[in-house]
């Protein structure tokens, strides 16, 4: 692969971000209904670029009886996956060096994309970001894999991307994407040619 003409568009949570345990994950054992429902409208809205995350959490804190600010709330969010992969960081740093473009493509929010590029500090290894509050559609949406090839403006085939769910492996691949499925940082490294 010619990382002049190739892009690298790497997922975050699980492959460039692995903390011992999601904030979801959590809340989800502690809250389970309460939870998933607000997963499955609110969070999706946000993450799509309808809404604002902020605004949806203050009847979220309420449903879950917790007397925090939202911003207090999302702080703490925010810190508990604040765990940036330690070895696959300085891969990803190597192939920037060989030439190879690099972007997040990631199911997010605006807040958590602009703490994960200025906080955790994955803005120093890549270019940008396709996050999908930014792209209007989420993985594994066909759309999202149109709009992002057509943002970038290389051929489909042209696109290398890492992603820790086998569905959005799947879907990517059917776009026409080179889509891997992330396992290890050491499968990373050989197929990415860094041995």
């Amino acid at each position: 692969m010619n990382p002049e003409t190739h892009v690298l568009l790497l997922d975050v949570d699980g492959v460039l971000v692995t903390p011992p345990e999601w904030f979801g994950a959590r809340l989800l054992r502690e809250h389970p209904q309460q939870t998933r429902d607000f997963f499955q409208t609110a969070f999706v809205s946000a993450s799509t670029g309808q809404s604002d995350l902020k605004d949806h959490l203050p009847a979220f804190l309420k449903a879950l009886g917790r007397d925090q600010t939202p911003g207090d709330f999302l702080a703490e969010w925010l810190a508990s996956e604040h765990h940036p992969n330690p070895d696959l960081l300085p891969l990803v740093r190597a192939l920037r060096m060989r030439g190879w473009r690099t972007f997040l493509a990631t199911n997010q929010e605006a807040w958590r994309t602009a703490h994960l590029l200025d906080v955790v500090g994955l803005g120093e290894v890549v270019d940008g970001h396709h996050a999908s509050y930014a792209v209007g559609h989420r993985k594994p949406d066909p759309a999202y894999y149109a709009e992002v090839t057509r943002r970038l403006n290389v051929a489909p085939t042209q696109i290398v991307f890492w992603d820790d769910s086998e569905q959005n492996v799947q879907a990517a691949q059917a776009a026409g994407w080179q889509a891997h499925l992330y396992t290890s940082p050491a499968d990373f490294q050989q197929v990415m040619g860094l041995d």
